[in-house]
Order: C-alpha cells, then sequence, then structure tokens
C-alpha cells in the first residue's frame, strides 16, 4: 500500500483520541507534496530570482487611470471604492491555486488599543488564511495545519507602511500574528505565522516592520502588482523580506506569479467598518485634488 493510502486509511479506523493527530500527519504529508511539486515546476523555467523592476509595476496613478470614476464619485469616497477595488481583484489572483475573499473578522490587539487609546482595539486584515508545518514557501499555503495564522493586506499607498501607519494598524497586526495558532508551533518544521503585503510599485514597507516581525518570529512576505498595460496586472511572486533573520540556513522554494487580471469595474465602497481599504495618494476624489487620504 502506498504511503498516502496508508494515512488515509488510518484516518478512517483511528480511535477518537486519535484522529486530530493523524489528520494532522496527513495534511504535513500533502504539504511536502505540494511543496515539491511547486519546486519542480519552478526549476523547469519560472524560478524568480530577482525583485522586478520598479518601473514594471503598476502605481497608483496608474490605478487612477484604469479605475477611471464611471460613477462619479466624489472626494474621499472614490478613494476608497479605488482601495477596496484593488483589494478584491488582488486577493482574487495571489500567487498559487488559492482565491481568498475579503475578510470580515476583526482580531483582537491589545497594543494597538494602547497605542490608540482604545479608539481601535482590533484590526481587520484585506484577507485571512492559514499556515502549514513544514512549508516555507509561496503564500497561501495549499493546505493549513494552523488556521488564521496569514494575514494579507493589499496597499495602494504612494508612500511609506511602517508599524505606526493608519493608527498603528501593522503593529496591531504583527501584535495578532503573535497569538495565532502558528506562533505556538514549535519543532524543525514548525509553522510560522506571516504578514503578506501585496503593493504598488510607489508603495514602501518600512524596515521596522521586518525588524519587530523578526523579534516576534513572524515572517513578512512581498509581493508588488505589474502592470502589463492596459489594465491587466499580475501579482507577482512574494518574497521573504526577514526569513535571513529567521530562517537562517534554510533553502527556500522558488516561487511562482500569480495569474493575470484586469482590473474591474468600480463601484461604491460600501462600509466595511475597521480598517477601510483606501487609494492613499494625497489627492482626493477624482481627477484628484491634494488632500489627506490617510485612512481613518
Amino acid at each position: 500500500m502506498r504511503r498516502g493510502d496508508l494515512l488515509v486509511a488510518a484516518l478512517v479506523v483511528a480511535a477518537p483520541g486519535v484522529v486530530g493527530a493523524t489528520w494532522r500527519l496527513f495534511a504535513r504529508f500533502l504539504v511536502f507534496a505540494v511543496g515539491w511539486v511547486a519546486i519542480v515546476v519552478s526549476t523547469a523555467g519560472c524560478m524568480v530570482d530577482d525583485m522586478p523592476a520598479i518601473s514594471d509595476m503598476v502605481t497608483t496613478a496608474k490605478l487612477r487611470e484604469y479605475y477611471g470614476n464611471p460613477n462619479r464619485l466624489s472626494g474621499i469616497e472614490y478613494n476608497r471604492a479605488v482601495g477596496l477595488r484593488f483589494q478584491r481583484d488582488v486577493l482574487g489572483a495571489l500567487p498559487g491555486p488559492k482565491v481568498l475573499a475579503s475578510n470580515n473578522k476583526t482580531f483582537e490587539s491589545d497594543l494597538r488599543s494602547q497605542k490608540t487609546g482604545k479608539r481601535f482595539r482590533g484590526v481587520k486584515p484585506d484577507g485571512v488564511t492559514g499556515a502549514a508545518e513544514g512549508f516555507d514557501g509561496t503564500l497561501p499555503p495549499v493546505i493549513s495545519t494552523h488556521p488564521e495564522s496569514t494575514f494579507v493586506e493589499v496597499k495602494a499607498v504612494k508612500g511609506v507602511v511602517n508599524l505606526a501607519y493608519a493608527e498603528y494598524q501593522i503593529l496591531g497586526m504583527l501584535d495578532a500574528l503573535s497569538k495565532s495558532q502558528a506562533a505556538s508551533s514549535t519543532g524543525p518544521d514548525r509553522a510560522y505565522p506571516s504578514l503578506y503585503f501585496v503593493v504598488t510599485g510607489d508603495t514602501s514597507i518600512g524596515t521596522d516592520i521586518e525588524d519587530y516581525a523578526a523579534s516576534l518570529r513572524i515572517l513578512i512576505w512581498l509581493s508588488p502588482v505589474l502592470d502589463h498595460g492596459g489594465g491587466k496586472l499580475q501579482v507577482a511572486a512574494p518574497r521573504c523580506l526577514n526569513c535571513h533573520a529567521i530562517l537562517q540556513g534554510k533553502q527556500l522554494p522558488a516561487t511562482l506569479y500569480g495569474p493575470s487580471f484586469y482590473v474591474h469595474n468600480l463601484s461604491s465602497s460600501g462600509d466595511r467598518g475597521l480598517d477601510k481599504p483606501i487609494l492613499d495618494d494625497g489627492l482626493v476624489g477624482h481627477p484628484g485634488t491634494p488632500g489627506n487620504t490617510r485612512p481613518h
């Protein structure tokens, strides 16, 4: 009998107290199998060695051009509509086979609450997925052994995103991830919590995020969004910004690009509540007048 058949059979006949552990073993087997497939595909011609050139990335200005303003939204409502539409387009075209929907769950953060005088008691990441034991590679993982341990954050910001950005939103996310299931994982094949940024070419991630996350053993991943012209975009392969400090001596699998996609029609932003996505480029409305576009 093959190894996979043995594991499936074990799941069927295991005593109730053993089923959970057996399922985790089966999930880890699948994670390793998927990981090897990813490596084989990547080394066959799709391996990513370098970050794409900034000139190949979509910018906040290009998002304005591509999305336009067909519904004549005014003021900051336009910026929020672009931010939300860009978020949804990206979450549906991430590297790997998973398609993520926009997250509606708030995760508590004592640190953010303290920093904001209890005005913001939690965080609402754009996307949420799991982490996997024994697989330090492309996000989001196909098989998760630790749910709700990876946050995906889509940013269209003309400037730097740091720990204090948007009323300490990123600090709050790292605080919440430090309490996730993956954060308590142990052993040589342990799972790690991750914060995955997908950004425009004019968005920079502050080094304070990388350093603080490393101190919490949280991986920081980054994918720029490529601009192929005519509204055709593509999420580049994720690269780890702080794996050198956390996964010392480990060889990471090669990573792949997401599928290309075209921007969708712009509609009203609606009310997403906490941590609403927004086009933060210092221009309010369309075509845009200088003003404050910072979240909150």
